[in-house]
């Protein structure tokens, strides 16, 4: 029995928004929508994107392999940069950048310079990432999704807001145990809401 290209596609996206375990509805897949299963708001979430954005340009304008060598993750207003650059004043330039950008609330500057990142390890980090995501996915007590994180050099950066304390030791604990991880860097809160 072969499926359809459609069906699979659509079968993947839910499996990635949904959870370890999809619901299966008249044949096919039903996914709770993205910002319903998160506890950020959608005005938040584009706000976040509007500063990840001006970051981003912000390096770009000031010069094209700063902004390719630096990752931006921004999260509630809180940006987290990563990456390794070979002139080590950039690492400088690229948190007074961030902060230069209204709306910015805190800077975790964790670029590196020196060495550049190889093809290969952007690859295994790619992949360390991918498992981190599912591990969180498949653990019960965890919204992977108010989660985002990031692999340089086999070390993970998470940031997220937990709902309690137990869920947020949970998280790390999981990351922890994912293999090929130097350490895990966690810039994870806990929720005031009750």
């Amino acid at each position: 029995m072969h499926f359809p290209l459609k069906v699979l596609l659509s079968a993947s996206v839910a499996l990635n928004l949904s959870g370890c375990v999809p619901v299966l509805i008249g044949g096919g897949f039903v996914a709770g929508g993205y910002t319903a299963m998160r506890d950020k708001k959608i005005g938040s979430t584009i706000n976040d994107t509007k500063l990840d954005a001006a970051i981003k340009t912000r390096l770009y304008k000031i010069s094209p392999k700063l902004y390719s060598d630096v990752s931006v993750v921004v999260d509630h207003g809180c940006v987290l940069l990563t990456g390794s650059v070979s002139d080590p004043e950039w690492v400088v330039v690229a948190e007074r950048e961030s902060w230069a950008v209204d709306g910015v609330v805190a800077v975790d500057n964790n670029i590196t310079h020196g060495e550049a990142i190889t093809t290969a390890q952007t690859v295994k980090d790619g992949y360390i990432t991918s498992v981190c995501r599912t591990s969180l996915m498949c653990t019960s007590g965890v919204r992977s999704v108010n989660y985002k994180l990031k692999t340089m050099n086999n070390i993970v950066y998470v940031r997220g807001v937990s709902k309690t304390e137990e869920e947020k030791q949970l998280v790390l604990a999981k990351l922890q145990k994912v293999r090929g991880i130097k350490k895990v860097v966690s810039y994870v809160t806990v929720s005031n809401r009750k």
